[in-house]
């Protein structure tokens, strides 16, 4: 018995043995640590809504777009509305205070046209054709235009005798551009990385020095790719009334307004001119009554980008119905122009300024 117990011990005694050995040998495993988590890229969106809008469809069109681009995958801050032209001039602070790698700024028109098709003496059936067209810009926190994607809708609301809400015309069509305009951003691929603000491009030297004091370069009404066929004679109205003042006038090709503060050095240099005026205008129509309203808002644009002055007036037009949007949309611009530009150019004609003063 004490025998089969020795054996017993002894053998594991030997187990042990050579277990330790074994034991001892194996490298303890390291803790993983956690994988680095990316950080997060979000946009700051600019309202498509600017201060003063009284654009009933504006604001669908902003949280639209945010959420499309939010099923898309891409992350936005939305701001508070401000002037989309200032938001370019601003864009490093906008950047740092909503911790954002870029700015997405929309903009867009639509249009209505009333159709008449006669089925009997007593019946008719009525269509408003709706067009809408929507641009998205994404602008580098250096305020410098990253890309450029545009896309258009369209609704025809109709009725017999009545079409009931014209509104949701206008909606339906804003929606479908949207998706079409994110559906091409997202395509496009997202170009700004993270710019900083110490990228912002510093002003050109070599400015013409001859350039008279009152000579300005004058941007095109409406924004390339947003086909308004009434842009250029709204445009050939506002140099007409810019000359009657006695300024010194050169209109520009077609240019992309968000451009022109980071190009302005390069733009003054080329067209011999002592800043630049970038107008911009927003047509809205109402479904009830049909009358038409022009909001337009003028900036004063510096040779080193930075924006002078501002001025901004409205306009209104009644009528019974919706009947001719473009023929309205000409005459309400045309109304808004003495306003504006008598608040732009607030100090004497050149005809009376001192020499060497600039308006």
């Amino acid at each position: 018995m004490f025998r089969i117990a020795l054996q017993f011990l002894a053998a594991v005694l030997l187990a042990v043995s050579v277990s330790i050995p074994a034991f001892a040998a194996t490298p303890t495993a390291p803790l993983s640590s956690p994988s680095p988590q990316p950080a997060t890229t979000s946009f700051l969106l600019v309202p498509f809504q600017e201060p003063g809008s009284t654009d009933p469809h504006a604001a669908a069109v902003t949280t639209d777009i945010a959420s499309a681009l939010a099923a898309s995958g891409i992350k936005t801050v939305v701001g508070t509305p401000m002037n989309h032209l200032r938001a370019v001039t601003d864009a490093a602070q906008l950047c740092s205070t909503n911790q954002t790698v870029g700015i997405l700024i929309p903009d867009g028109r639509y249009e209505q046209t009333l159709k008449r098709f006669a089925v009997t003496f007593f019946l008719t059936i009525l269509r408003y054709p709706t067009h809408a067209a929507l641009r998205l810009d994404e602008v580098s926190c250096s305020g410098r235009v990253a890309s450029s994607v545009v896309a258009t809708g369209d609704a025809a609301p109709s009725g017999v005798d009545s079409v009931g809400n014209l509104g949701a015309g206008v909606d339906a069509a804003f929606r479908m551009a949207v998706k079409r305009v994110v559906r091409k951003f997202v395509a496009a691929g997202v170009s700004t990385t993270a710019s900083q603000p110490q990228d912002v491009p510093s002003p050109s030297a070599n400015i013409a020095s001859t350039a008279d004091a009152h000579s300005y370069l004058v941007l095109p009404f409406g924004q390339p790719g947003i086909a308004d066929p009434r842009a250029s004679e709204i445009t050939k109205a506002f140099v007409k009334r810019l000359k009657g003042r006695g300024l010194t006038v050169t209109l520009a090709p077609r240019t992309d307004d968000l451009r022109a503060i980071a190009g302005a050095a390069r733009l003054c240099a080329n067209y011999n001119v002592n800043g630049i005026v970038v107008p911009t205008i927003r047509v809205e129509q109402s479904e009830d009554t049909g009358s038409s309203f022009a909001s337009l808002r003028l900036a004063l644009v510096g040779c080193t980008g930075a924006i002078r002055r501002e001025s901004e007036a409205h306009a209104r037009i009644g009528s019974l119905l919706i009947v001719n949007f473009g023929a309205k949309a000409v005459a309400v611009a045309e109304r808004s122009m003495k306003p504006a530009i008598a608040k732009l150019f607030a100090s004497p004609s050149p005809s009376t300024a001192p020499t060497g003063s600039a308006p």
